[in-house]
This record gives structure tokens, sequence and C-alpha cells, in this order.
């Protein structure tokens, strides 16, 4: 078997950091689950969808840490691609081979691109956004995610004195309740961990999303509306373009129709892109002005 090719790998659905104020750390929060577990069928699921859950993924950080100093965790990403390329099983298996295919070689997946499909950058994206995007435990609480602790016991540890779960509204409760559960945790057989309610994957991603879409429509209502004599379209001489999709383009029979442009120089910006792009028969696109009254949002 070749290295990093392996049956079971874990996929990462979505991610949500938590920023702590106080040590001015983050916690690496993630929804992710193995490519060989599924769930029970559903009606919308005839199978069983793919396992997943949330948890704080301490991959990158110091040992026994549940936070870390976002610098560290940047600093053993990198470590741990330098040490793979290093210590690499074929050495025919070049850098850039590692660098291209990183979930084959680390046995982990972006979801939507497969182990072979998810590259070094896109996997260390996904902390340095994740970083750049945190959010404190207040600002989730008020959107309706709320972190909590959650643990287990194994071979003969009993769980007299697991402490009660308690969804997080503010930092200072997070740093008291982790007290409490390494309190608990104190000796072998016992384990603790971090999730996110609700309890339903889907609708904490829901929740997460909320407040891009709401920021999204007020940057739209801010806009004003400016009326002009004229526009701009970009025509092949007898149509005019509406838009491209993945299996060309759409277009107006309509001298008037198409995408407008507030200016010229918007509609050859525009041009020169699809051009770059190499879009289907970009090149007989050319700007055409069109006398007649247009609105725009400035």
């Amino acid at each position: 078997m070749k290295g990093g090719e392996k049956l079971s790998y874990e996929i990462i659905y979505s991610k949500q950091f938590v920023k702590l104020r106080r040590t001015r750390e983050v916690i690496p929060m993630v929804l992710m689950g193995s490519n060989n577990c599924y769930d029970y069928p559903t009606y919308g699921h005839s199978r069983g969808r793919r396992a997943r859950s949330w948890g704080n993924a301490p991959w990158y950080n110091r040992k026994g840490k549940i936070s870390e100093k976002p610098e560290v965790i940047v600093k053993n990403l990198d470590a741990e691609l330098n040490r793979r390329i290093r210590n690499r099983y074929h050495k025919e298996d070049k850098p850039s081979d590692i660098r291209n295919r990183w979930g084959y070689y680390a046995s982990v997946a972006i979801s939507g691109r497969g182990t072979r499909g998810t590259s070094w950058n896109a996997w260390r994206s996904q902390f340095t956004n994740g970083i750049k995007n945190a959010l404190t435990i207040e600002e989730l609480a008020e959107i309706g995610v709320h972190l909590y602790f959650n643990g287990s016991t194994w071979g003969d540890q009993p769980n007299d004195g697991m402490p009660q779960t308690v969804y997080l509204e503010t930092e200072p409760q997070y740093f008291a309740e982790l007290k409490n559960w390494r309190a608990w945790q104190d000796g072998n057989g016992k384990s603790f961990w971090l999730n996110f309610r609700p309890h339903d994957t889907d609708d904490v991603i829901n929740s997460l999303r909320a407040p891009s879409r709401k920021a999204r429509r007020e940057a739209r209502r801010e806009k004003t509306p400016v009326q002009q004599d004229h526009y701009f379209v970009l025509t092949d001489g007898y149509n005019n373009l509406v838009k491209y999709t993945r299996r060309g383009y759409r277009y107006s029979f309509s001298n008037s129709g198409g995408r407008r442009f507030k200016t010229d120089k918007e509609a050859e910006a525009y041009r020169k892109s699809l051009v770059k792009a190499m879009r289907y028969k970009a090149e007989i696109w050319k700007v055409k002005r069109i006398d007649l009254p247009a609105t725009f949002l400035v």
C-alpha cells in the first residue's frame, strides 16, 4: 500500500473557531466524521448520511491544550508538512505531490474534494480562515449557538461526579467550567471535549451562516439608486450577453437587453476577465453603449 493510501479517512464538513479574549487563543471547532460511518437511513438519505459531529480539534495545539495561540497552530501546521515531506515512505513521491494531494497522504478530506482533491493550501486555509473568522462565546450565543462540555468514562471508571452540562453564554463561564471538568478528569479512564448546541448539525450551520446573510442584505440596503440616461452591454453584433453558465452562455435577442454596466470601463474590465479565464467564445464580445435610461445601485 502506498504511503498515505488508507481505507478510512476523516472528512471536514465545516468549521467555526472560537475566540478567547483572556488568553488570546482560539478553540478550533470543526464538524467532521469518518468516511466509513453512516447515520440511520432517513427520508432525505435512504442509505443514511455520513455521520458527523462538532468537536474541538487539538491536532495542532500543544499537548493537553483545548485552545491555542493562532501563531502556534500555524507553526505546527507548517511543521507537519515539512515532516511528511522529510519522512515520506516512497522517496519517488515529490514534495509537490504531497502539497497537491495532501489529503491522500494525510488521510483527510475537505467535504466535496475527496482526499486527492484536498491540497495542502486548501487544508491550511481551513485553519488560517478559521482563525481569521473566529467568534467569541458571546457572539455565538447571540445567534443561538452554544458551546458546551461533554465527557465519558471507560474501563472500570465510574462517572460519579461528572459535571452537569452547561450551555455557555460567556467566556468567564467557559473558564469556570473548564476548571470543573479538569478536576473531574484527574486520573485515568476519563475524557471530555467540546460540542455545539443545537444537537442537529444542520441547525448549527444555518445559525452560523445567518449573520453573513444579514450583513449582505444590510449592505444592499445601504446602496443608493442612481439614474442615468445610458448604460453599456457586451454584444456580438447581433445578441447581448446575459451571463455565462457551466455549459456556455445565455444571451438576449433584444437590442437593449442583456447584462447592464454603468460605465464602459466596467464593461471592458468584465470582457477582459472572460477572455483571461478562457470562457467559451469570450473573444466575440464587444462593448456597446445603449442610450436608454437605467438605474444602478452604488
